[in-house]
């Protein structure tokens, strides 16, 4: 096999030094992060032993992980001296080895961790400060390193907060976009096209995608979300949500309990390329319950339904009671009005959560309506919710459809700077 060259762009090359401490690698999409990061951890694992700690705040499995980019890269430049198993990596020339490890209620795991040079945080704008405070004493190795790669996802991202708004001792800061992609002829026509699209027609959501912008807590349509463990025994199945897609999008399934008041969300299936024989599949191996589905497919919810699942189709309407909703505001009222947790097992549900935010318009100004992304599990979530709300008083829903609409008149008032 034909070793290729591994090109590293020389924006990162300080990656290479070990006159730093923690690392900072932050941008928008595209900007080669997390692919410049694994280059240079399989280069230095080729130069000397080295151990190198891959974690994310949630990690469930290997698929998890930056595993199967760390593969794919070996691969790709002919790497025969390394030897990829299903849960680690080893250089069989110079004994370095990669391990995988989630963050989030692990900590005894975590601490256990011996030995390592080198830990590298993937999508570390979702990690929490008490994983860092876990995570830096437990890098403790002399001349041991941390780089963190992410796309800032709010104002206070704990990791940015740290390294780069308060700062530490001996802290590498790298901020890098989408040009380096095109410095470098690694950019793809169709996502340039695509960028170019979204710079044009939609301002705010080029900025944070693409220039790695944070959102605000305004923005972050759902808020103190928990996330547990385990569902509790005594928890009881309510219901599926079940949000359609198959190639651009994935079919997302969540399954909805009761328990203690609240509602807990666990994520069932986030995957693309599903016939509705799939789905079918999968929902009939689960406990029973209802299914609500997008009702917005028919067809689909007959034929899932012709295999034998219990499925009906979502309510989707908005109400007249002084102001008009949109169905998108109607049920996000109602989801939000609820007390959610999260299994820590919902990886991609739980990715939607932090993402899900309002739209802007071209001035910035926050709209009541959600950008039209990270909204496949949530989707199914409201769905399913909507289907076990309690139906309100004709008082009651004015007097919360009127807390809304007033909130929203003093949200457009700060916009404008009254």
């Amino acid at each position: 096999m034909e070793i290729k060259t591994i090109e590293i762009p020389s924006e990162f090359k300080r990656l290479f030094d070990n006159d730093w401490r923690e690392a900072a690698v932050h941008g928008g999409r595209f900007s080669l992060k997390s692919h410049t990061v694994a280059r240079v951890l399989l280069i230095r694992a080729r130069q000397g032993k080295v151990r190198v700690a891959c974690f994310r705040e949630f990690q469930n499995s290997i698929a998890d992980s930056s595993h199967q980019l760390l593969a794919d890269l070996i691969e790709l430049y002919g790497l025969t001296d390394f030897k990829v198993t299903d849960k680690s990596i080893i250089n069989t020339v110079t004994g370095s080895d990669f391990i995988f490890k989630g963050l989030r209620h692990n900590e005894q795991n975590v601490k256990s961790t011996e030995g390592i040079d080198i830990a590298w945080v993937e999508e570390a704008q979702t990690v929490s400060n008490k994983s860092i405070e876990i995570l830096t004493p437990t890098i403790r190795k002399e001349n041991s390193q941390i780089i963190y790669t992410y796309n800032r996802l709010l104002e206070d991202d704990p990791v940015h907060t740290r390294l780069v708004i308060e700062g530490r001792p001996d802290t590498l800061i790298i901020n890098v976009n989408y040009d380096i992609a095109i410095k470098y002829e690694m950019m793809p026509d169709n996502i340039l096209k695509e960028i170019e699209d979204d710079k044009k027609h939609r301002p705010a959501l080029y900025k944070h995608k693409w220039l790695g912008e944070p959102n605000t807590l305004e923005k972050k349509i759902y808020k103190d979300w928990a996330i547990i463990d385990e569902i509790p025994h005594e928890a009881r199945l309510e219901r599926y949500g079940l949000d359609f897609g198959y190639t651009n999008d994935p079919a997302a399934i969540v399954a909805i309990y009761y328990y203690n008041g609240g509602y807990i969300l666990d994520e069932i299936t986030y995957q693309k390329g599903l016939s509705n024989k799939q789905l079918a599949d999968i929902l009939i191996n689960q406990d029973k319950a209802l299914v609500v589905a997008d009702s917005a497919e028919p067809k689909s919810i007959a034929e899932i339904r012709s295999y034998g699942v219990n499925i009906t189709g979502a309510v989707k309407k908005g109400e007249k009671i002084g102001v008009k909703l949109s169905y998108n505001k109607w049920a996000i009222g109602i989801v939000q009005e609820q007390r959610i947790s999260l299994t820590k097992r919902s990886i991609n549900t739980i990715k939607e959560y932090n993402n899900y935010m309002f739209d802007e318009d071209k001035d910035g100004k926050i709209l009541n309506e959600p950008l039209d992304l990270w909204n496949h599990s949530m989707d199914a979530i409201k769905y399913g919710i909507i289907s076990l709300a309690p139906i309100k008083t004709k008082q009651e829903r004015r007097r919360q459809i009127g807390i809304n609409y007033k909130n929203s008149q003093i949200r457009k008032k700060v916009n404008k700077g009254v």
